[in-house]
């Protein structure tokens, strides 16, 4: 049953949060490459502030001039929605929410029909000029314009006798901005950087479900109790650390590889993080590289989703550099060391960890010890007994020092300049 009187407006942007990607570039791209291409260059001026909002829409829908309004239904039925969208609207009214649609690039006509689609109560989009069934290329309406959301959502909490403090908005991109700072709670779906950089939670797992674990909205239906899964996957979150590191050790291949392919390996190396750099940069804008782009996502901690996640580049980097500089033995044991001395420090300290190291708290001492015990494994590899443990205790050190992802880079090349000094070139 939904309430009279709404407790709260929920506000969700249409393009990048309920749709996958944007209507306007999927309906370039129903017109060919060449379009799709001069439409995609537009967005990004816009993404870059390069553009307003007017002139995105009056530049965009101006090339779509004398195209049947069948073909832009057509293009809008296609269109997949966010996984869980309709049971989540349904939820979030039957639990007292005004849950109201506004895009400033969909069709009105659209936008209504989606809200009808998702049971949400209203749908608000850009009007746009038609004659005899075809588009005329102007696009008008509150929403074509930079102020046009906000004085919306200020006219529906004015009738619902709402503040903004009772606002939460579902967005995903810079257009968003001023009501995300003026709403008392703001998501980012799928977000672009500066979305994500201000959002008070983000959801990049492409369920819309995840908005009922923010709410605290508990419901006995199918779909909430699929959620209940979710969250328990949240609450032990250290399946993701063993996911992480598994990639982690990947890196100990490295000296193997490099002993009979020296330079391509090298090559393999820097083209991977190019690969990864690019990955990272269309993450963190709400983009998902193929293939490459879902393994970073699993993998990456609840801290690093707002921006980008440095570790994988030094890993790799401290690795090359290694390689490049010492010899195969001492370049082999800085690697293995950071592969498998640092992943076994995290684990054992995520699992065992009770007693935090003073000059960093969120090490402990049971994961230090442990570093320490596998780093001299390593090391005795292809070294006596002391220089294997003077090279683990160094190791080791570093290992515990609030560097962040810099310990991948210092770790093999600390130990490695240890170990040359000490006269094992």
């Amino acid at each position: 049953m939904i309430h009279a009187v709404p407790k709260k407006l929920i506000v969700m942007d249409v393009d990048g949060v309920l749709f996958k990607g944007q209507f306007i570039l999927h309906l370039s791209r129903s017109l060919g490459r060449l379009m799709y291409t001069r439409t995609a260059i537009l967005c990004l001026l816009f993404n870059l502030n390069k553009l307003s909002i007017r002139e995105l829409l009056t530049r965009v829908y101006a090339q779509f001039k004398g195209m049947p309004l069948q073909q832009l239904q057509t293009v809008y039925k296609n269109i997949g929605v966010i996984h869980h969208a309709r049971e989540t609207v349904e939820s979030l009214c039957k639990h007292g929410y005004q849950v109201v649609l506004i895009s400033s690039g969909v069709p009105d006509i659209f936008v209504k029909d989606l809200a009808i689609r998702l049971l949400a109560h209203d749908g608000y989009g850009v009007k746009i000029g038609m004659n005899d069934e075809k588009l005329t290329g102007e696009v008008s309406g509150r929403l074509s314009q930079a102020q046009g959301k906000k004085e919306l959502i200020e006219e529906i909490l004015s009738k619902n006798n709402l503040t903004w403090k009772d606002a939460i908005v579902l967005v995903d991109d810079r257009n968003n901005l001023d009501i995300m700072h003026k709403a008392g709670i703001n998501i980012g779906i799928n977000a672009h950087y500066a979305v994500r950089q201000r959002a008070h939670y983000l959801i990049d797992s492409g369920n819309l479900a995840e908005v009922l674990d923010i709410l605290n909205i508990e419901d006995a239906d199918t779909y909430t109790t699929l959620f209940a899964g979710m969250r328990k996957q949240f609450t032990f979150s250290w399946y993701q650390e063993i996911r992480r590191k598994a990639l982690h050790i990947l890196i100990a291949f490295v000296p193997l590889f490099s002993g009979f392919l020296y330079f391509p390996t090298l090559v393999a190396l820097f083209s991977l993080i190019l690969v990864y750099m690019i990955s990272e940069f269309l993450r963190i804008n709400g983009y998902s590289f193929p293939f490459f782009g879902k393994i970073t996502r699993s993998s990456i901690r609840r801290a690093e989703e707002r921006g980008f996640a440095f570790g994988p580049v030094t890993l790799v980097v401290g690795a090359m550099l290694s390689t490049i500089f010492f010899s195969a033995s001492i370049a082999s044991t800085g690697i293995w060391i950071v592969a498998f001395a640092d992943t076994a420090a995290t684990l054992a300290g995520r699992k065992l960890g009770n007693h935090r190291l003073p000059y960093n708290k969120k090490k402990s001492l049971e994961g230090t010890l442990v570093a320490l015990i596998v780093a001299f494994f390593c090391g005795h590899v292809y070294f006596p007994t002391f220089p294997a443990l003077l090279a683990a205790s160094f190791s080791s050190m570093i290992e515990s020092l609030p560097l962040r992802a810099l310990d991948n880079l210092f770790i093999p090349l600390g130990t490695g300049i240890l170990l040359w000094c000490l006269g094992y070139a």
